[in-house]
C-alpha cells in the first residue's frame, strides 16, 4: 500500500516565481564502513542529475505528469567510500521556457532513504542548496523560425561562475538551508501533494561516450580555416578570434555534447546544432523541394538551435543539462579558443534489437540499418515523433513505433508506458489528446481512434492483459468508450474545435482531408476501432460469428464504390485517396473477409490523394504487393541522399529523423516474411511470406516464447516457430506446430 515518505520536498526559495534556473542540493555522509546496500528514492521538478563523490549515478525523473510523478530507486553503495562522502543533485527548472512535453509545478527536490538508517539523508535533513548564477536559459536559434520547435531553451553557461565538475560542489557557492515545500507521498496514499509519486516504469536511459571524435569539414559559408576536408578533429585544435569550424559526427545523434575548452576569459563560444546543412541562398526551407545530399557542406550554411559557453580561466569541461539532436555542430568563438576535447555522450531508450532481417539486396539491408537508427533516435523516456523539433509522444507516430518494438525484441516497457500515458490524457468528452505528456492540450480526434488500435496491438503482441479463458469474446470497454465518444461528437463540433489530421498530403490543408471528421477515411478509422474492441482478439474464428456478421452487415453497406473506389455514403466532400482504400481493406481484414485487389488503375484515373511516408505503412500492409521491395523507392532515395535517419515527409522537409518513417522494419517482417500475431499474447501466429523480387531472405524475430525464423532461398521456405502457426504459401494453407519445418 502506498505510504508517506520519510523525506519532504525541498526547494531553494519559498516563492516559486523565482524558479527558473539551475540549483545544487548537497548532503554529506561520513562512513566508518560501506553498507552492503544503500537504496534511496529520488525525484525532482523539472529534472535532476545525481552525483556521488563526483560520479554520475542517476538522471531523471522519467517524464510524466503531476498525477504520475516518477521517482527512481537507486543503490548508492557502489559509489560510496569510507570517510567523507558527498552527494550532489543538480536540479534545474526551465520555467516558462520548458519544452512542451515537460509538465511542472515548481522547482523541488526529494531524496528518501529506504529504511530507517541514515535519517539525515532524508530531505531536508542535512541538505544545503545553492543557485548556480552562471547557468541561464534563452531561446536561441538561427534560421529555423519557420518550423514548429518546442524542445526547450538553449543554455548559456558562464565558466567563470560555476564549478568545472558539477558533481563536486564548491564551498564558495553561498550554501543555505533549503525551504520545505511539501510532504512527499506516493500516489494513492489517501491524500496528495502536487506531485503524486509513482515508481519508474522503464529502464534508465543510455549514457554512453561516443568512441570517435567528429570529422572537421571545410567549405561551408564562413569557413576560413585551411585543411583537409574530413580529417578527425585533433586534440588541442586552435581557433583564432572570429573563426568557426563545422564538425560532422557522421550520423544523426541524440547526445549530450561535451566540450573541454580554454581560451580568452570572457570569450563567447556559440554552438549551433543541425541535422544537415542548408543552401545559403535558400531563405525559406519550406519552399525548397530540392533533394539535399546530407554529406555536402561546401557552399552551404548551418541553421539550428544554439547553446553559448562563456570562457573563464583555465580549461573548462562543459556538458549541457539536456541532450541535443545533431549530425553537424557549428562552433564559433569571438575570442581565441583551444579545443582540448569534444565528444558526444549518446542517450536514449536502451533498445536492444534482438531481431534481424537480411537478404540478397544490399540496399534493403541499408534501409533496415537506417530505419533501426531512426527507431532508436525517436525513443527516450517516451516515444517521440522527432528528436530535433518536438520530442512529443503523438499517437499516430507512436502506434507504428510500438508495433516495431513488439517485433524488435522482448522488452515491452516503453510500449506499455506509451499506452498508459496516452490514456492519462483522456478528457471529459471521452477523447484522448493527440500527444501526451504535454502542457498544452491538442486534440486530433482520429488519433484517439489509433490509441484504441494501440490497445488492440498490445493484446495481440503483449501478455499484460489478463482475460477470462472462458470468455470467447472479451471486449475492450475502455477502447470502446473512446470510439463511442468520437461517434457521439457531432461532425460540426469536431470540425470547429479540433484538428482532424490524417496525413501530410499536398493539397490537404493541415493534413486534413476534405469532409473532415466525417470524411470517408475517418469513418473507416472509426469502424476499425469499433471492430478492434468488439470482436474477439483471440482470433476471428473463435468470435461469435453472429456478432461478426452483424457488424459486417452494419458497416459495409455504409460504403459504396465510385469509379471503383471506396466512398462513405454520407461524405459530400469525397475525394479518392489511397488512405481510404487502405483502411477499407483493414476493415475487411478485421471482418475475416478476402481483401479487394488494390485499385491501381482506378486510383491513377481519379487522380487520388497519395499516401506520404506516414500512411504508406497502412497502404503497404493491405495492398499485398507482389513485390514489397519495389514500394520502397522513397526510402532508397533517402539513402542516396545520405540521410542517416529517415525524414518526416518528401521534400520540402522539416525533420530529418521522424519515427513514422521507420515502418519498413514492419514491412519486412509483416509483409515480406509475412509474420503477424493470430492470437492474444502472440500465442498463435500467421506466416504468409511474400518474397517478391528477393531471391533470398532471413527474418529472425524475438518472439516472447523464443526464436521465430522465416528463411527463403531458391524458392523454398525454412521456418522455425515457437508457437502454433498458420502458414499461407503459394495459395495453400497449413497449420504448423511448434518446431522446425521445411516447405517446398
Amino acid at each position: 500500500m502506498p505510504v508517506q515518505w520519510n523525506a519532504k520536498w525541498i526547494s531553494h526559495v519559498y516563492d516559486p516565481r523565482e524558479d527558473l534556473g539551475v540549483f545544487l542540493f548537497r548532503s554529506k555522509l561520513k562512513l566508518s564502513e560501506i553498507p552492503e546496500t544503500l537504496y534511496v528514492k529520488v525525484s525532482a521538478d523539472n529534472r535532476y542529475k545525481l552525483y556521488v563523490n563526483g560520479e554520475l549515478v542517476s538522471f531523471g525523473p522519467q517524464r510524466g505528469d503531476t498525477l504520475h510523478w516518477f521517482y527512481e530507486t537507486i543503490d548508492l553503495s557502489p559509489k560510496l567510500k569510507t570517510g567523507d562522502n558527498e552527494i550532489v543533485a543538480v536540479v534545474w527548472n526551465f520555467g516558462w521556457l520548458a519544452p512542451m512535453a515537460q509538465i511542472s509545478v515548481r522547482t523541488a527536490f526529494v531524496f528518501d532513504v529506504v529504511g530507517q538508517e541514515f535519517p539525515d539523508l532524508n530531505t531536508p535533513g542535512n541538505w544545503k542548496v545553492a543557485k548556480l548564477e552562471g547557468w541561464t536559459f534563452e531561446m536561441m536559434h538561427s534560421g529555423i523560425e519557420q518550423f514548429y520547435t518546442d524542445i526547450g531553451p538553449g543554455e548559456i553557461i558562464d565558466g567563470s561562475k560555476h564549478p568545472d565538475a558539477l558533481g563536486l560542489a564548491s564551498e564558495s557557492l553561498g550554501w543555505r538551508d533549503p525551504h520545505v515545500v511539501y510532504t512527499a507521498v506516493e500516489r494513492g496514499a489517501g491524500y496528495s501533494t502536487p506531485w503524486n509519486l509513482v515508481p519508474r516504469s522503464i529502464p534508465p536511459m543510455r549514457y554512453a561516450m561516443r568512441p570517435r571524435p567528429p570529422l572537421l569539414r571545410h567549405g561551408f559559408v564562413g569557413d576560413t580555416i585551411t585543411g583537409q576536408d574530413g580529417d578527425r578533429l585533433s586534440e588541442g585544435f586552435v581557433l583564432q578570434a572570429g573563426q568557426s569550424i563545422l564538425l560532422d559526427f557522421e550520423e544523426l545523434l541524440c547526445a549530450y555534447p561535451r566540450f573541454q575548452l580554454s581560451g580568452q576569459a570572457g570569450s563567447t563560444v556559440t554552438l549551433t546544432y543541425a541535422e544537415g546543412t542548408w543552401p545559403a541562398e535558400d531563405e525559406s526551407p519550406w519552399t525548397s523541394k530540392a533533394r539535399r545530399d546530407r554529406d555536402v557542406v561546401r557552399g552551404r550554411m548551418v541553421r539550428g538551435y544554439q547553446d553559448k559557453l562563456i570562457l573563464g580561466e583555465g580549461v573548462h569541461t562543459f556538458e549541457t543539462l539536456w541532450w541535443r539532436t545533431f549530425r553537424y555542430v557549428h562552433v564559433h568563438s569571438d575570442g581565441p579558443l583551444t579545443i582540448h576535447g569534444l565528444t558526444a555522450v549518446e542517450t536514449g531508450y536502451p533498445i536492444e534489437a534482438e531481431s534481424s532481417f537480411e537478404c540478397d539486396r544490399p540496399e534493403v539491408d541499408k534501409i533496415w540499418e537506417v530505419a533501426l537508427r531512426t527507431v532508436e533516435r525517436c525513443a527516450g523516456e517516451t516515444y517521440f515523433d522527432c528528436p530535433y523539433y518536438e520530442q512529443l509522444q503523438y499517437v499516430g507516430d507512436t502506434r507504428i513505433q510500438a508495433l516495431i518494438g513488439y517485433y524488435l525484441g522482448k522488452d515491452r516497457d516503453l510500449q506499455r508506458n506509451a499506452i498508459e500515458t496516452l490514456g492519462w490524457s483522456r478528457m471529459s468528452n471521452g477523447l484522448t489528446r493527440s500527444r501526451y505528456p504535454d502542457r498544452q492540450p491538442q486534440i486530433i480526434p482520429p488519433f484517439s481512434l489509433w490509441w484504441v488500435l494501440m490497445r488492440q496491438d498490445q493484446r495481440l503482441y503483449d501478455r499484460i492483459w489478463q482475460t477470462d479463458p472462458e470468455d470467447d469474446d472479451p471486449i475492450d470497454s475502455e477502447g470502446l468508450d473512446v470510439a463511442n465518444a468520437f461517434n457521439r461528437l457531432s461532425s460540426e463540433a469536431i470540425d470547429r474545435t479540433f484538428w482532424n489530421f490524417v496525413d501530410w498530403v499536398p493539397g490537404w490543408e493541415g493534413g486534413t482531408p476534405p469532409g473532415s471528421a466525417r470524411a470517408t477515411v475517418n469513418m473507416l478509422t472509426l469502424y476499425l476501432a469499433h471492430l478492434a474492441t468488439e470482436i474477439s482478439l483471440d482470433s476471428i474464428d473463435r468470435a461469435d460469428p453472429r456478432r461478426v456478421q452483424a457488424l459486417a452487415h452494419y458497416i459495409l453497406p455504409q460504403f459504396e464504390k465510385t469509379g471503383g473506389l471506396v466512398r462513405h455514403r454520407n461524405d459530400p466532400d469525397w475525394i479518392a485517396s489511397e488512405h481510404a482504400e487502405a483502411l477499407y481493406r483493414c476493415v475487411q481484414q478485421r471482418l475475416g473477409l478476402p481483401l479487394d485487389p488494390w485499385p491501381y488503375d482506378q486510383l491513377e484515373k481519379a487522380g487520388a490523394a497519395r499516401c506520404t511516408y506516414y500512411f504508406s505503412y497502412y497502404k503497404h500492409l493491405t495492398m499485398q504487393p507482389d513485390d514489397y521491395i519495389s514500394e520502397l523507392g522513397p526510402w532508397r532515395e533517402m539513402i542516396e541522399e545520405n540521410l542517416t535517419t529517415f525524414a518526416e515527409n518528401p521534400p520540402p522537409v522539416r525533420s530529418d529523423c521522424h519515427a513514422w518513417s521507420s515502418h519498413p522494419i514492419l514491412g519486412l517482417f509483416q509483409v515480406v516474411a509475412g509474420v503477424t500475431s493470430a492470437g492474444e499474447g502472440w500465442k498463435r501466429a500467421q506466416i504468409a511470406p511474400h518474397p517478391g523480387s528477393l531471391r533470398r531472405f532471413d527474418a529472425k524475430i524475438a518472439h516472447p516464447d523464443g526464436l521465430m525464423r522465416v528463411q527463403f532461398e531458391a524458392g523454398k521456405l525454412s521456418i522455425e516457430t515457437p508457437v502454433e502457426s498458420q502458414l499461407v504459401w503459394q495459395g495453400k494453407s497449413a497449420v504448423l506446430q511448434p518446431g522446425a519445418h521445411s516447405i517446398g
